[in-house]
Order: C-alpha cells, then sequence, then structure tokens
C-alpha cells in the first residue's frame, strides 16, 4: 500500500523518507507489521527503486523478526535469489 502525508508533500517521491510521515514510518511501520518494500539501496536485489511510500503487510512477527535480524528486503529474509534474475 502507499502512504503519504495530508497535505500531499512528497506524494510518491523519495523526498517523502524525509518528511513527518517518513520519519515515522521508517522508525515504526515494522511495530504494525509493515516494512518498505522497496528500500534504499536494494534496487538490485528488489528490481524497484527506492519507494519510501510503498509498505507491505507481513505480520507483526516476520516485520519484527525482519528488523530483529537486519534484513531490509524480503527477497533477503526467504533466502531468495535477486529479483533481476527471476
Amino acid at each position: 500500500m502507499d502512504i503519504g502525508n495530508p497535505n500531499g508533500e512528497c506524494s510518491l517521491l523519495a523526498c517523502f523518507a524525509s518528511t513527518p510521515a517518513g520519519r515515522y514510518a521508517t522508525d515504526n511501520v515494522w511495530r504494525y507489521g509493515f516494512i518498505i518494500r522497496y528500500p534504499d539501496g536494494y534496487t538490485s536485489i528488489t528490481g524497484y527503486a527506492y519507494e519510501p511510500w510503498h509498505l507491505r503487510y507481513v505480520g507483526v512477527r516476520v516485520a519484527t523478526d525482519m528488523r530483529d535480524r537486519g534484513y531490509r528486503t524480503l527477497e533477503q529474509y526467504l533466502g531468495l535469489p535477486a529479483a533481476p534474475s527471476y
């Protein structure tokens, strides 16, 4: 799902990450079972450019485990090859 600021600031742009809503998402979405699906610096793994506004629900257990173990992408967490090779 895509999230944003009520005023539309930085909608669907990387600058969303530097807004209060973007910073909150970066720091807290895992608490609610979400991950930022396409994190910064992982395009070669996910196959998508950085999208700080694009969340995916994976459940609190998985999101917490990913955070605790340092996994930033589902591909890493699930042991899948990088997206460009599937």
